[in-house]
């Protein structure tokens, strides 16, 4: 599966483009859409992730 890039990656986008963008297997994405302070929508059964929260979330986890 072909990985995304910052400029392909939508608005808003489920726990699956999390995966490919980041590289990392679909479990470990929905473990990390559940986690506490991950910046994640529920809409009904569905997750969806913000590409501008997720970005200001790396930078947190980066600046440590």
């Amino acid at each position: 599966m072909d990985r995304l890039d910052w400029d392909t990656l939508p608005a808003f986008f489920g726990p699956r483009e999390l995966a490919r963008f980041l590289g990392i297997g679909e479990a470990a994405a929905y473990a990390l859409v559940k986690r506490p302070g991950f910046p994640v929508l529920k809409v009904g059964r569905k997750y969806r992730v913000s590409r501008e929260g997720l970005k200001r979330w790396l930078e947190q986890q980066l600046a440590g």
